[in-house]
């Protein structure tokens, strides 16, 4: 089990990012108050207390001070069982690689760091409104495995406006000669109420075409497997078996709470969502009212789940778990399943079904073809 936390803030907004954050701080002592009310108050949502994975998400976590992370993993503490050696995963802008930042988070127990780099061209950085530099970033992680980090994940963008296929994979080189244990790398996605939605809108930009995109991404795979990344997910890869063990945990459909606005949480039978809104999240428990919507999760539901998150990772579904307890649904797709395995995008070996190596440029159909409605 896990626990992810969510930190709004953010010293300004990338204009291709979806993700619930504001660019103030002005709400951030209220937020602590709240969020530490909120631990409080869900202390039973899961059945048991023993969490094996923490994640600061965000927003940018490490725009908190040290002691401002500490109040919230302190107030964890006091009502979670952390097990020893869990991973401990903070989402980090290349800016915040520096000493004393680093000797804080390091300090307070974080083991692993994920870094958002996204493209190593200066020129992409300014066009979504990133504020580091390529030089920052290259640095700041070199700095940070000098100082005992060995589990460091950064990203990387697939798509950016103007990016060249020999730029992304210029990308993919230099990310490959650091010292970084895994690498998350994104097709880009056009976002509700970003920068880039408005920008397609009045045709400033347009996202390259599907089949341009398919290719680059196909090409950053096989290269990444020849420079010894593991693709263990549809979008990350791993050196020496070093998976994020937190995110690992979503796909094999392991229960997790989420705390802070917008935080998601599983509990096996249904899915809630705080509230996307801080100043609502504040209000409501500064009143000692949790504010979020639920949805309870029907056995179709529970399957189109495992297929989704299953289908996801090299570890595929399991043959038994779909013609056992998910018989009823499975039987409806088999088509879809012999039509996937005759052209060799859906594998069957050792008791389990996964997508092929080539068949991940076009998962997003597979999957689509495999649920039920």
């Amino acid at each position: 089990m896990g626990i992810y936390v969510h930190v709004p803030f953010c010293r300004s907004k990338c204009f291709y990012c979806g993700f619930y954050s504001v660019a103030s701080l002005k709400l951030k002592e209220a937020y602590l108050g709240a969020i530490e009310r909120e631990i409080d108050l869900r202390r039973g949502y899961l059945q048991h207390q023993e969490m094996h994975t923490l994640y600061f998400g965000g927003g940018t976590p490490s725009y908190l001070e040290r002691g401002e992370l500490e109040r919230i993993i302190r107030k964890l503490e006091e009502n979670y069982s952390f097990v020893l050696g869990m991973e401990r995963t903070i989402e980090l802008n290349p800016e915040d690689l520096v000493p004393e930042k680093l000797q804080g988070i390091k300090d307070l127990g974080f083991n692993r760091l994920s870094i958002g780099v996204q493209s190593f061209s200066d020129e992409q950085l300014k066009r979504i409104n990133r504020t580091h530099s390529a030089r920052q970033a290259m640095d700041g992680i070199t700095f940070a495995a000098g100082m005992g980090f060995d589990n460091i994940s950064m990203d990387l963008i697939i798509g950016l406006p103007g990016q060249t296929e020999a730029e992304l994979l210029d990308d993919v080189e230099r990310a490959s000669g650091l010292p970084i244990a895994h690498l998350s790398v994104y097709i880009l996605s056009i976002d509700s109420n970003t920068v880039f939605e408005y920008m397609v809108k009045r045709g400033e930009f347009r996202l390259e075409d599907e089949e341009v995109m398919a290719g680059r991404y196909q090409r950053v795979c096989e290269r990444l497997k020849e420079l010894g990344f593991e693709h263990y997910e549809i979008s990350n890869f791993a050196r020496n078996g070093r998976y994020s063990r937190h995110n690992t945990s979503y796909w094999q459909q392991e229960p997790y709470i989420g705390f802070g606005p917008s935080a998601h949480s599983y509990d096996l039978h249904s899915r809630q969502w705080n509230t996307a809104n801080l100043k609502i999240y504040i209000d409501y428990l500064n009143n000692g009212i949790l504010s979020f919507e639920r949805e309870e999760l029907a056995p179709v539901d529970l399957y189109n789940e495992y297929v989704m998150t299953s289908l996801r990772t090299m570890w595929g579904m399991e043959k038994q778990k779909l013609e056992g307890e998910y018989a009823e649904f499975w039987e409806q797709v088999r088509e879809q399943v012999r039509k996937y395995e005759d052209s060799g995008d859906l594998i069957e070996e050792s008791g389990r079904w996964r997508i092929s190596e080539t068949g991940w440029v076009i998962s997003d159909t597979i999957l689509s073809d495999l649920f039920v409605v």
